[in-house]
C-alpha cells in the first residue's frame, strides 16, 4: 500500500498574501526598493497623523487651566511620539535574522497599532468630571513618556510587523520583554478614565488581548533568532507585568 500526501490548497486570502510578499520582496530587493518600501513608505504613513497633530495643536487654543495645561503636555508628547516613530523608520535596519511575518501576524500587528484610533471617533463624550479628566491627562502622558523610551532604547531594531532586526535587552527592556505595549497599554487606561463608557471597555479589551497576541508572534520569531539568547532572556524577565511570563 502506498499513501500520498497532498498539501492543503491555499485559501483565497492566503494566496492572495503570497502574490503580495512575492511582489513586495522582488521590489526590496534592490536598494532603492529597499530604502522606498522598508523605510520611506511607512515614515510617510506615520508622517500624516504627525503632521494633523502638528496642525491640531498649533490652531487649538487650549484653556488657561490646570487641565488645559495637561491636555497641552498631552498633545505635546504625543507629537514627540509620532515624531520618533517617523524617525525610526527612516534609520531602521532590514530584518536579519528569520523569516518575514505571516498574513496573520502581520493582520495582528496592524489591529494592534491602529485599533485605539477608533476611539476617536465613537459618539463618546468625555466625562465630566474635573478630576477625572486630570487623572486621563496624567497616565496618557506617563504611558506616552514610557512608550517613547522604549522606542528610543530599540533604536533602529524597531519594526511594525515581527520581524528580527536585532536583540534588545538594555533600559526599560532589562524590566519587561515587550515595554512598547505596556506604555502603550497604560495610555489607553487613561482613555478609560476620559470616556468610562461600555463601548470604549470593550476595545480596551480587545486591545490588551491584541497586543499579548502580538507578543507570541514576536516571542517566536526572536526565539528562531536567538535559540538560546532569547529563551534565557525570557526566563529572567517578564512578559509585560512581573510574574506574567
Amino acid at each position: 500500500m502506498s499513501l500520498s500526501t497532498h498539501a492543503a490548497p491555499l485559501t483565497p486570502l492566503a494566496r492572495l498574501w503570497r502574490g503580495l510578499v512575492a511582489a513586495f520582496r522582488s521590489v526590496e530587493a534592490t536598494s532603492w526598493g529597499s530604502l522606498l518600501l522598508g523605510n520611506v513608505w511607512p515614515a510617510y504613513v506615520f508622517a500624516l497623523p504627525l503632521a494633523a497633530r502638528v496642525w491640531g495643536v498649533s490652531r487649538n487654543r487650549y484653556e488657561n487651566s490646570l487641565h488645559g495645561q495637561a491636555q497641552l503636555l498631552q498633545e505635546a508628547v504625543t507629537v514627540v511620539f509620532l515624531a520618533l516613530v517617523v524617525g525610526l523608520f527612516i534609520v531602521r535596519r532590514r530584518s536579519i535574522k528569520g523569516q518575514r511575518a505571516t498574513w496573520a501576524a502581520g493582520l495582528v500587528a496592524l489591529v494592534g497599532t491602529f485599533l485605539l484610533n477608533v476611539v476617536a471617533y465613537l459618539p463618546v463624550d468625555d466625562t465630566t468630571s474635573t478630576f477625572s479628566l486630570l487623572a486621563s491627562s496624567v497616565v496618557v502622558i506617563v504611558g506616552t513618556l514610557f512608550t517613547i523610551w522604549s522606542l528610543a532604547t530599540l533604536g533602529r531594531c524597531f519594526g511594525l510587523f515581527p520581524e528580527v532586526r536585532g536583540l534588545v535587552m538594555r533600559g526599560p527592556y532589562h524590566f519587561v520583554r515587550h515595554p512598547v505595549y505596556v506604555g502603550e497599554i497604560l495610555s489607553a487606561v487613561g482613555l478609560l478614565l476620559a470616556k468610562p463608557h461600555p463601548l470604549i471597555v470593550a476595545i480596551f479589551a480587545v486591545f490588551v488581548a491584541v497586543q499579548y497576541w502580538r507578543t507570541i508572534y514576536e516571542e517566536q520569531a526572536l526565539t528562531a533568532a536567538y535559540p538560546e539568547d532569547y529563551p534565557a532572556y525570557a526566563r529572567r524577565v517578564s512578559r509585560l507585568l512581573p510574574g506574567w511570563r
